[in-house]
């Protein structure tokens, strides 16, 4: 994780570090007060402007953002079955899904903009080249190949996805725990 830019897509928040060899310090991270919440509230609000009198609850809306969400051009249409006074539709929310899901780019571009411009100039190449997403919202289908696009303003990069995202970071954690010098943790007591 050396020279890399983590962004971890929460429910609550999404996180940005840049990892260089050290503890990060407070201006090597960034903090968005947006995630998977947020996104979960966008997309309730965009299927209701377009189907007002659909019976969706925000539990309903999670699960169709984790089972369908993306951020690309959509290959094929996106229909769930919701209800209107109990009887059971198909609803095609292609666009509300997109347009929810796609919300949450601009300002984790814009984060990772500020993280690389105020890096060490030797090393901003290397820190675009290992940009890693992980969290739950990095299950967006399309969102590496995005962000990576949106890096070429930048002179481009590398964007790829942690394997498991719902675990990567208890496992991160833990690894820097075991590795952590004694004195960070005289520290905390």
């Amino acid at each position: 994780l050396s020279d890399a830019l983590i962004i971890d897509i929460g429910a609550g928040t999404t996180d940005l570090c840049r990892m260089h060899g050290t503890m990060p310090e407070e201006a090597d991270q960034i903090t968005l007060l947006s995630g998977g919440d947020a996104l979960d509230e966008r997309l309730e609000q965009e299927i209701l402007k377009l189907y007002p009198n659909v019976q969706l609850t925000r539990n309903m809306v999670r699960q169709i953002k984790e089972k369908y969400g993306f951020v690309s051009d959509p290959h094929q249409v996106c229909e769930v079955t919701l209800t209107e006074m109990g009887r059971p539709k198909k609803y095609d929310i292609t666009d509300p899904l997109r347009i929810a899901c796609h919300s949450i780019v601009p300002e984790i571009v814009d984060a990772i903009y500020r993280l690389i411009g105020t890096f060490d100039p030797e090393f901003q190449a290397k820190l675009r080249g290992n940009v890693v997403l992980a969290g739950g919202g990095s299950r967006l289908s399309g969102l590496s190949l995005l962000v990576e696009r949106d890096l070429r303003g930048l002179g481009g990069g590398n964007v790829t996805s942690v394997e498991a995202p719902m675990y990567a970071g208890c496992n991160g954690g833990l690894k820097i725990a075991m590795e952590m010098p004694v004195r960070y943790w005289k520290a905390l007591a």
